[in-house]
């Protein structure tokens, strides 16, 4: 006759049999999972709640555009990976370690590579972020201080802003100051042309307007003062007046780039990251909680110890009738 295993009669026929051992282990269970959650070390769980604005906002383009009706206030998918690859890096996560002291917190020492890593490794185990089907963002941190972690997470989130929105400042600032630099050349040219204008006018004795820049407007007709190099002359102080007259044009129209480009460059002007909800300290440790941890740890007691006394029961039973 074919064994077919255990079945339902089997096992409550076990249980009854060996109720007292069941009884035992399953209380056991309930009191090492009690002894373990009173005794062992818990951790608080600290959330934060952010949305990220669409960086496209703070670009030149758009900030002296009046029509931006086509662009979303909110960043879409490929900005938010960003911000969770720049969330992981250790640009961000080692400079919150820093600012929190979580080295002096943890007792580690991070003054060497072995505890630099280790600090990090359990810095990154504690934190957590994620993204919702809205597109905003969950930061959280666990720690066994619920106070300490609410701080974490909410440094998180400072030192991820002043990071990401950092970022597009450093561009911006980076145009601005090139820009910048070409206006200081572009005024050292002017600067030395004048001077030659000058002792061009000087030398032969020109004062007209002569700027073929300027459609050759002229306040007064021309007239030939006796110089006997007079014709050259002219010819100079038109090709001179001429290229200053477009560095002119080219450094005013430079000069409103400089200022466009250095708006939102300084301080804290336009923010990436809107905090929806600050992470708070948080009440009640990480997890199931003490009443449902002795129900749990009663039923794996009771589930395992009725498996294992079905089986023995199953065993010797097979090997009596053998």
């Amino acid at each position: 006759m074919s064994d077919s295993g255990l079945n339902l009669t089997d096992v409550v026929q076990s249980v009854r049999k060996h109720k007292g051992i069941i009884i035992g282990i399953t209380f056991a269970a309930a009191l090492a999972g009690v002894i373990f959650y009173f005794a062992g070390p818990k951790k608080y769980e600290a959330k934060t709640e952010f949305i990220l604005r669409n960086p496209l906002y703070g670009d030149r383009n758009n900030l002296y555009n009046y029509d931006t009706k086509f662009i979303d206030y909110f960043a879409n998918e490929d900005d938010v990976d960003r911000l969770m690859l720049m969330a992981g890096s250790d640009m961000v996560q080692g400079q919150v370690i820093k600012n929190t002291h979580l080295a002096e917190a943890y007792g580690i020492d991070a003054s060497n590579r072995k505890g630099e890593h280790q600090l990090a490794k359990k810095f990154e185990k504690n934190f957590s972020v994620t993204r919702t089907e809205y597109k905003d963002i969950v930061l959280s941190y666990d720690d066994t201080d619920p106070e300490r972690a609410a701080n974490v997470a909410n440094e998180c989130v400072r030192v991820l802003e002043s990071t990401f929105s950092g970022y597009y400042r450093d561009m911006r600032k980076g145009m601005y100051m090139s820009i910048l630099e070409k206006v200081k050349e572009e005024d050292s040219t002017i600067d030395a042309l004048t001077d030659t204008l000058s002792a061009l006018r000087d030398q032969y004795g020109i004062y007209d307007i002569i700027s073929p820049a300027r459609n050759n407007i002229m306040l007064s007709p021309m007239k030939d003062n006796g110089h006997k190099n007079y014709g050259r002359g002219v010819e100079q102080v038109q090709n001179i007046e001429s290229l200053k007259d477009q560095l002119v044009s080219d450094r005013a129209r430079q000069t409103t780039l400089v200022n466009q480009y250095k708006t939102g460059i300084s301080g804290e002007l336009m923010p990436m990251l809107k905090v929806v909800t600050d992470a708070k300290t948080p009440v009640s440790p990480k997890g199931i909680g003490g009443f449902y941890t002795l129900l749990a740890s009663a039923f794996l007691g009771f589930f395992f110890s009725a498996m294992l006394m079905s089986l023995a029961d199953r065993y010797i039973t097979n090997a009596q009738r053998r």
